[in-house]
């Protein structure tokens, strides 16, 4: 008797909604993989070792400016005017007339000593009145200006025709010839070394070597690291994969000098700067615009060479430096210059500088084609070029 063959069931067929769903795609979108790149870039930076460090680094340049600038009541004590010892003023005067066979009559004599010293007091007391403002050598010039001219109208009173042309030659050879008149002020205002630190040293300098530092290892720390396979052979073509490590860390570098700005203006407002409502827009709008422009240059510098930093201060001198100051129209070539337009247009570092404000239009453009150059030309060289882990290390 034969036995029968038991028939196998059916398999179920599984809906290919659900297997649409369950397949890995091998093919990520653009956005897809910016924002996986962008999670990576701030996870490896957000730890608590490299935040301590990095605000350590972003608080030293704000200190340095809040010690190096004074503070308004002190630069007041120290640049108020000081007319002198108004006995001794007299005296000086009095000599000059007895000298022209004028001399004071001894009723002219107190009553000449009452005004000038009454006067003095005044100015001084009104430069050390002005703590909401500016002491500026040209203030203090027109205050020793009005008390002149108010003790020339006083001594009308007191003094003869002949005596009163005589003080008011005495005025006149005294504003020009004795320092004592007024406290001059040598070198640098108070606010001047602010402003050098904040665009000499922090804009033109730490910023530049910054953007071009962490943009230019992009792909070097990966040779390093010896993980550049690894993301070559993911889905994402070369290009692709350059531009969005640009975009991540450049917009990472972004939020860290934003930060690093707005300590080293909140240092300039406990310093009382002023005008710095004035200023805050137009830094700001040139610092995003730099940020790009020099980090697209490490980018490609970086694809260079791999002593890029190297290469990247002789591109400072040759260029920024040097062909960036010529009067021509070849320093359009120079980011520096187009970053310098923009800045310009701020009243008082064109007050420091007298940089040409000529516009804004063609600043930004440069800026930004110069970011678009520099990103185009090193996704070629990423795409062309091919890297081997040890002999790129030896280079």
């Amino acid at each position: 008797m034969s036995q029968e063959t038991p028939m196998s069931e059916p398999v179920p067929s599984q809906d290919t909604s659900t297997l649409r769903q369950r397949t890995i795609r091998l093919d990520p979108t653009f956005f897809r993989a910016l924002s996986g790149v962008w999670l990576f870039t701030w996870r490896s930076q957000a730890n608590w070792r490299r935040l301590s460090l990095s605000l350590l680094g972003m608080l030293s340049l704000p200190v340095l400016m809040f010690l190096t600038v004074p503070s308004l009541s002190s630069w007041e004590r120290s640049h108020r005017v000081q007319m002198g010892n108004p006995a001794r003023y007299l005296g000086t005067f009095a000599g000059r007339l007895d000298l022209a066979t004028l001399p004071l009559q001894q009723d002219q004599h107190p009553q000449l000593l009452r005004i000038v010293t009454e006067e003095f007091r005044r100015i001084e007391t009104e430069s050390a009145g002005t703590q909401g403002r500016e002491s500026t050598t040209e203030r203090q010039r027109r205050q020793v200006e009005a008390c002149n001219e108010r003790i020339l109208q006083r001594a009308q009173a007191v003094l003869d025709e002949r005596q009163l042309a005589q003080l008011q030659s005495y005025q006149r050879k005294n504003r020009v010839e004795r320092s004592p008149t007024v406290t001059r002020q040598r070198g640098w205002d108070r606010t001047t070394p602010f402003y050098h630190l904040l665009i000499d040293l922090y804009f033109f300098i730490i910023l530049p070597l910054n953007c071009v530092g962490t943009c230019g290892a992009l792909i070097r720390d990966e040779l390093a690291a010896n993980t550049l396979s690894f993301l070559t052979t993911r889905p994402l073509s070369r290009a692709r994969l350059m531009v969005i490590k640009y975009l991540s860390q450049t917009a990472w570098l972004q939020i860290v000098l934003l930060i690093q700005t707005l300590f080293l203006f909140a240092a300039a407002g406990l310093r009382q700067i002023p005008a710095l409502g004035e200023l805050v827009p137009v830094f700001l709008g040139a610092q995003f615009l730099a940020v790009w422009a020099w980090a697209g240059l490490g980018l490609f510098l970086g694809q260079v060479a791999k002593n890029y930093m190297a290469l990247a201060l002789v591109y400072g001198v040759i260029v920024e430096m040097g062909i960036g100051r010529i009067p021509t129209n070849i320093n359009t070539l120079s980011l520096m210059f187009h970053l310098k337009t923009l800045l310009g247009h701020n009243e008082a570092l064109q007050g420091i500088y007298e940089w040409p404000a000529i516009g804004v239009g063609g600043p930004v453009g440069a800026l930004v084609l110069g970011a678009a150059m520099f990103a185009t030309l090193a996704a070629l060289l990423f795409t062309f070029k091919e890297y081997h882990h040890t002999t790129e290390m030896q280079k």
